[in-house]
């Protein structure tokens, strides 16, 4: 009797349960503004620094990266504008402003809502001590895995 029991227990389980119950791996994460740095002189050729501090303005949150030539940066879901230092070895830095809007996409119910980024606007608001001049690759930031802005130094 009491093996029945489990057996019917189990049964209405595996009954409830729906495909979409797991996300996946596959399912891609809201992506991050994907930044590249270049050289000035040769606009096709990497150029790396020694020393990348990133601090968002109004989060107080620090990234710092060494020997670098890309960043990834997550973007706030609730907000349209980030303000960020970007400042390399000797304490240069260029402050950065970011104007985007949000857009939710709803992947499935085990994992809910993706955000994904357009990009409006990028302006470097300091002096541009060591940013040369920036360029949007692409407005529309939906993986992580292309370059979405380049940086001439």
């Amino acid at each position: 009797m009491y093996k029945f029991r489990y057996l019917l227990l189990i049964l209405l389980l595996h009954q409830s349960c729906e495909p979409d119950d797991v996300c996946n791996v596959e399912n891609p994460s809201t992506p991050q503004l994907v930044f590249r740095l270049y050289d000035a002189n040769q606009p096709s050729q990497l150029k790396s620094v020694d020393t990348l501090r990133v601090k968002d303005n109004e989060n107080e949150s620090i990234l710092q990266l060494i020997n670098t030539d890309s960043i990834a940066i997550p973007l706030q879901i609730n907000s349209n504008k980030m303000d960020f230092d970007f400042m390399i070895s000797g304490g240069i830095n260029d402050e950065l402003l970011i104007y985007y809007q949000t857009q939710d996409m709803y992947l499935s119910r085990a994992c809910g809502f993706q955000s994904t980024f357009i990009i409006n606007e990028i302006e470097i608001s300091s002096n541009q001590n060591w940013i040369n001049t920036i360029e949007i690759v692409t407005n529309e930031i939906l993986v992580d895995t292309l370059a979405h802005v380049k940086i001439y130094h």
